[in-house]
């Protein structure tokens, strides 16, 4: 007569039991996608900061601009279209973070409120289908 060890090794898990490993995958929670459209919002307002400020300067007052006045304004703008891109393409537990760091201070009740559209727009695209 054979002894049969029927404990599980560590590490393994029955997979015959579980549903596949692409219809595990969750469905974004609210808070996740609004976190996004928070830092989608945040990045939308500093493109457009630079793009009023080049709208309002003449194009002949932006070419005498001092090289620290130039590399604020590329910043911002490289800063703004990295924030959107991340915003869109990030994953959702940085973007969770990143929204509650950036969230602290009272002036973020502006981009918090600025925010709901985006997240109504940006919403359906992150739902299940």
């Amino acid at each position: 007569m054979t002894i049969v060890n029927h404990t599980p090794r560590l590490g393994y898990r029955d997979r015959s039991s579980t549903k596949s490993y692409l219809s595990m995958r969750k469905k974004p929670s609210r808070h996740s996608v609004y976190c996004r459209s928070y830092i989608v919002t945040l990045g939308l307002t500093l493109v457009a900061a630079c793009v009023f400020i080049w709208q309002y300067e003449d194009s002949e007052t932006t070419a005498a601009w001092p090289a620290s006045r130039l590399t604020l304004f590329s910043g911002f703008l490289l800063g703004g279209s990295a924030l959107i891109l991340f915003g869109f393409l990030g994953p959702s537990r940085k973007m969770e973070r990143w929204s509650e760091v950036m969230s602290r201070h009272e002036a973020s009740l502006i981009i918090l409120v600025l925010a709901y559209p985006v997240y109504l727009v940006i919403s359906p695209f992150y739902s299940r289908r």
